[in-house]
């Protein structure tokens, strides 16, 4: 048995590879004299919440809760490399800590069931495992290792937001074929084939004839005094809700960069969607969404000082007001965020998080409140 450190670049790329949303800078392994492989890693945060709602619940409360990313576990199987081909397997198993109402009653998932083709050729992911479509821009420091949106009121039991509906779409843990290229001299490629959601609250049938399309292009620049990442990807499905007889199309782009320069960092991210509303899920409502017009955007700057880092990040999600087929409302909601990284060790974080957040509809604010995190998160 051995521990396998990584560099915290080498991890991040990692997750986004495997579509696991945590940050890993270890993983236990066993290796065969037959060289197969297996390993484990995971990560555990822990957040202490404390929010002030004056708008929607109007309540305060103090939580002990899971981040945006819950706890998590992942098993790897890797096989002997045969004729440069290369099969492994990787199972995630999730956990939340609970809200009020649901102390002992913690919801086991499964997010992550695939198995991973890889050679010269690339990689082909086949199974369950994260999306494409906005992956690169949920990878943020505020929210990748944070809270962000208590979409669930002070009482929020299971993962929180993030910036879902405030800054990006979620991609989502989804059944699909995804094929990943190789690094061409910084350029990479995704696209893939996903199951596609089916929208609730339709008053009869909905139809799904064809999957979801999802791609992305990611290009890095490396120099000395400077590194930039780019992405821009796009998403589509369409949807045909039989007793309205309403066909429409969730489609959407984005674009977006991080750069680092000595310790500071920027990151922004936009993303303009059709049939997929403020709140940044997709597949969700029938009504809401059909045919509404959306965006996202954020902004996020960072500074490194030693093994600290400091962030400041301010994020929007808006979708516009029409008739046809259905009434659906103007809506904004807008998230800041001050945020705080601290390594104690190679494998704890400690992490303090203040935001703000406010929701309007139709010029009446429906959604407000206060809240400030402090939380741990170890990583193996």
């Amino acid at each position: 048995m051995n521990t396998n450190k990584k560099t915290p670049t080498s991890c991040l790329l990692s997750v986004i590879a495997l579509g696991i949303p945590s940050v890993s800078n270890a993983d236990v392994s066993l290796t065969s004299g037959s060289d197969w492989k297996a390993s484990v890693s995971g990560s555990l945060p822990v957040f202490m919440v404390i929010s002030d709602f004056d708008k929607g619940d109007e309540e305060k409360a103090t939580r002990i809760m899971s981040g945006f990313n819950p706890v998590n576990l992942t098993f790897h199987v890797s096989a002997p490399e045969f004729n440069g081909v290369t099969v492994s397997s990787h199972v995630q198993i999730d956990t939340h800590l609970q809200g009020s109402q649901t102390q002992n009653s913690g919801t086991f998932e499964s997010r992550v069931a695939e198995i991973k083709v890889s050679g010269d050729f690339g990689t082909f992911n086949v199974g369950k495992g994260f999306g494409i479509f906005n992956s690169s821009a949920i990878g943020d420091l505020g929210s990748g290792m944070g809270v962000g949106l208590l979409g669930g009121g002070a009482d929020t039991g299971n993962a929180t937001g993030g910036r879902i509906g405030t800054g990006y779409v979620y991609a989502n843990f989804n059944p699909r074929i995804m094929y990943t290229s190789n690094d061409f001299n910084g350029l990479s490629f995704k696209v893939g084939l996903f199951n596609p959601e089916e929208p609730s609250n339709a008053a009869g049938a909905v139809e799904t004839a064809l999957p979801r399309v999802e791609g992305q292009v990611n290009v890095t620049f490396t120099s000395n005094s400077a590194d930039i990442k780019l992405w821009s990807g796009f998403m589509w499905q369409e949807v045909e809700l039989i007793v309205e007889d309403v066909d429409y199309d969730m489609r959407g782009i984005d674009i977006g960069f991080h750069l680092d320069v000595g310790l500071f960092g920027l990151t922004t991210a936009y993303t303009d969607t059709s049939g997929i509303g403020a709140d940044g899920l997709y597949g969700f409502d029938a009504i809401a969404d059909a045919d509404v017009d959306g965006s996202q955007w954020y902004i996020e700057g960072d500074i490194v000082v030693g093994k600290s880092t400091f962030g400041v990040s301010y994020g929007e999600g808006e979708q516009d007001a029409h008739t046809s087929p259905f009434v659906v409302p103007e809506i904004k909601n807008e998230l800041t965020m001050l945020f705080l990284r601290h390594k104690v060790t190679p494998n704890l974080t400690v992490m303090g998080e203040l935001q703000k957040y406010e929701s309007t509809t139709t010029s009446v604010t429906t959604t407000k409140y206060n809240a400030a995190a402090f939380g741990f998160q170890f990583d193996f």
